[in-house]
């Protein structure tokens, strides 16, 4: 083999950079490969919040407890958890947190206020305490590499159009105007690379993982492809899967995954290529039919590195005067629940017409809401572009959408009742401290925040369809982060975390950060696991 090194990392989103980050300060020499020209993968542009379950921090009354946690997250995960990973995660989380914060710049905070996804279930929080914020990050203090880091143009992240959340987030903090101050993914991203290239480990870029190395029953290497060619790299103590979902695959998906998937707001690396090194050994698999589901829009041209764009729809389906239907004109769901919730709604199949009948939905939004809301980057008073379906009545904007009138004017009739009784019987939003929080926070009430009357013409419509953040499924591991085989017994030198790994929670998304939390705990435990057996 050519470069040797105790421990190869694939991957730099938040498991790869935080199983570099732990073997490296183990005292383990540490080879980081990223297949993009830019490190960071998803994490980077991400809200870049760490779910912690359970912690003794003391900005927090009541800190969540170890009970509590695994309560909440049963209670969600209809039957698919893996109860043995769920622990180790739950337990491990805040001194994986704690071990970044030692070895990096990064400090975090609790996010205030922001409740769990389904907060009034047992052991849910609805007055937050889970969500925590890495610290803002001065990418100055990256030299050469403060550009080699993974960002979406004219959007800050893949949340959405909403840099409002940027703003809930931090307020109005001031930062020093000669600093390049980032906050959410891109500090989280920022402040990790720091830590390692400040161990004396440099990540390369553009070497795209396309086999493992196995001898006498035991993984020690992997194959690159780079500019130059194939590279051969030794790893002494292990290979460290951390590649990302497989969303950007339309094979795979098409393949593994439960329903329709037809937007990732990833950026397009994403093709699985853990996990079909993983499957040539023999992996079991775990979780395939599950994703990190959002709801998306696409707007007319958008496109990022050649690949059509999605983005995520949030705010704009959560404030009042928005209400999402099918081409039946029906509602058929909470729009102002979290988004991966959603994913189950919008996979509904209509066995009768072998169809699935909310595959495209569409936002419906009124003049007021227009005129009130920064709506998909429209500000309050602009007009609407061409590309949105505009009706001077209900009737005219379903000609405009092929949505079914009759079906349209019921349920904006019987919604407006609802809401003049600040009530939704069908589908509870506005009983949620969640769909609150991303409700109008200048109403008085929680049902108002997110209910209001569609009333005041035109009308507007915008496509909506089933995305999502990331794929949840992959090769299934043991506690340490080891690569079972389809017996159930460890891959020898290999080992998954992140979206390259099955996902430990299952269905289950407990709060902001819950693809996070588990990542940079899985990545630890992995490089811990690798260093303690090799290096």
């Amino acid at each position: 083999m050519g470069e040797s090194y105790d421990v190869v990392v694939l991957g730099t989103g938040a498991a790869g950079l935080s199983a570099a980050l732990t073997a490296a300060a183990l005292g383990a020499s540490v080879g980081v490969f990223e297949k993009s020209e830019k490190v960071g993968g998803t994490t980077a542009v991400s809200g870049g919040i760490p779910w912690i379950p359970a912690h003794n921090r003391p900005d927090v009354p009541e800190p969540p407890t170890v009970e509590e946690a695994l309560t909440y997250l049963r209670a969600q995960g209809n039957g698919k958890l893996d109860d043995e990973l769920v622990e180790v995660y739950v337990r491990g989380a805040e001194p994986t947190i704690e071990f970044i914060e030692e070895h990096t710049p990064i400090r975090f905070t609790v996010a205030a206020g922001f409740p769990d996804y389904k907060p009034e279930l047992p052991g849910g929080r609805p007055q937050g305490g889970r969500s925590f914020n890495p610290s803002p990050f001065d990418f100055n203090d990256l030299g050469e590499w403060s550009e080699r880091v993974n960002t979406f143009p004219d959007d800050w992240s893949n949340v959405g159009f909403d840099a409002e959340t940027r703003e809930r987030m931090w307020g109005d903090a001031a930062f020093d105007p000669d600093a390049d101050i980032r906050v959410t993914g891109q500090a989280l991203v920022g402040g990790l690379l720091r830590g390692v290239l400040d161990l004396g480990v440099e990540p390369r870029t553009e070497a795209r993982a396309v086999r493992l190395v196995r001898d006498g029953g035991r993984v020690n290497g992997v194959v690159l492809e780079t500019p130059d060619g194939e590279v051969e790299v030794e790893a002494r103590a292990g290979v460290i899967l951390a590649t990302g979902g497989f969303e950007w695959d339309p094979e795979m998906v098409k393949a593994f995954l439960r329903g329709p998937m037809n937007g990732p707001v990833s950026p397009p690396n994403n093709t699985g290529d853990g996990l079909r090194m993983a499957m040539r050994l023999g992996a079991a698999l775990g979780n395939m039919g599950q994703a990190w589901w959002v709801p998306v829009v696409k707007l007319p041209g958008d496109t990022f590195r050649g690949k059509e764009r999605s983005r995520s729809v949030r705010l704009e389906r959560s404030r009042p005067r928005s209400i999402i239907v099918n081409r039946y004109g029906r509602r058929f769901a909470n729009e102002a629940a979290d988004y991966n919730s959603l994913g189950g709604p919008f996979h509904d199949f209509d066995a009768n017409r072998m169809e699935f009948p909310n595959i495209p939905a569409w936002l419906v939004i009124d003049q007021t809401h227009l005129d009130t809301y920064d709506f998909l980057g429209v500000k309050p008073g602009e007009p609407a572009p061409d590309w949105f379906a505009t009706g001077a009545t209900l009737a005219d904007l379903a000609t405009a959408t092929g949505i079914d009138p009759d079906g349209l004017a019921a349920t904006v009739e019987a919604w407006n009742e609802n809401v003049d009784a600040e009530t939704d019987p069908d589908f509870h939003r506005g009983e949620s401290a969640y769909d609150a929080f991303w409700g109008d926070p200048t109403k008085p009430t929680r049902a108002a925040a997110t209910l209001g009357r569609l009333d005041t013409g035109p009308y507007y419509a915008i496509p909506v369809d089933i995305g999502c953040m990331g794929t949840k499924g992959g090769p299934r591991t043991d506690a340490d982060g080891r690569v079972l085989d389809v017996d159930d017994a460890p891959i020898d030198g290999l080992y998954a975390a992140g979206n390259a790994m099955a996902g430990p929670t299952g269905m289950a998304y407990g709060g902001a950060g819950g693809t996070i939390g588990p990542a940079i705990v899985f990545g630890h435990r992995s490089a811990r696991h690798a260093v303690g057996t090799g290096a």
